[in-house]
C-alpha cells in the first residue's frame, strides 16, 4: 500500500475518501462534539492548529499498511456533508485489521453506523484494492447504543468486553 495512494470508496449513501485540507472545519467540529467525544474518553478535544496538523498527516498515510492507523472522511453523498470520521489500523502481520468510528451527531441514530461499519469492514476483508484481512474488529463504548446496534445489523459479533483506563466498559466486536 503506498503513501497517500487515491482512496474512494461508495455505498449506497455514502462516499469514503481521503481527507482534503478543506475538512479541516468539519472534522474539528466532529471531532470536538461533546456529544461524540463522551463516547471515546481517550480521546481529548484538538485545538484549530492540531486539527490543520492531523489533517495534513491524514492526507499522506499509507492506507491499509500495517501497523498504520489511516483516518477517512465519511461523506453523505446526497448533501455532501462530512458526516463522520472512520479509521483502519491493520496489525502487523496483515491478517486483522482494526475499525473505529466517530460518527457526527446529527447524524446518529439514522443507519449510517451500520453502513459506515458494514462498507470498511468488507472493504478491508474483500475489496480488490482492500489489504485482505481475514478479521475486522472494532472496540465500542458500553453506552453507545447507536454504534453496538449498526455493529450487529452490519454482521459484527460481540467477542469480548472490558473496562478501560478502570472506568469505561467496551465491546469488542468482531467480522
Amino acid at each position: 500500500m503506498s503513501v497517500g495512494r487515491p482512496f474512494n470508496l461508495l455505498s449506497s449513501r455514502l462516499q469514503f475518501r481521503r481527507f482534503v485540507l478543506g475538512d479541516a472545519p468539519s472534522i474539528l467540529a466532529i471531532r470536538n462534539d461533546p456529544n461524540v467525544l463522551q463516547f471515546l474518553p481517550w480521546w481529548s478535544p484538538l485545538r484549530p492548529e492540531e486539527g490543520w496538523n492531523y489533517v495534513t498527516r491524514q492526507t499522506q498515510s499509507a492506507l491499509g499498511a500495517p501497523n498504520v492507523e489511516c483516518h477517512l472522511a465519511v461523506i453523505e453523498r446526497q448533501t455532501s456533508a462530512l458526516i463522520a470520521i472512520c479509521y483502519l489500523k491493520v496489525n502487523s502481520s496483515g491478517n486483522q485489521a482494526e475499525i473505529g468510528l466517530m460518527l457526527g451527531a446529527l447524524w446518529r441514530g439514522r443507519g449510517y453506523e451500520q453502513e459506515i461499519l458494514r462498507s470498511i469492514g468488507i472493504w478491508a476483508k474483500a475489496g480488490s484494492d482492500g489489504p485482505g484481512v481475514e478479521r475486522v474488529t472494532i472496540t465500542i463504548d458500553a453506552r453507545d447504543t447507536a454504534v453496538l446496534a449498526g455493529s450487529g445489523a452490519a454482521g459484527f459479533a460481540m467477542v469480548s468486553q472490558g473496562i478501560w483506563a478502570g472506568q469505561f466498559p467496551f465491546y469488542m466486536a468482531a467480522m
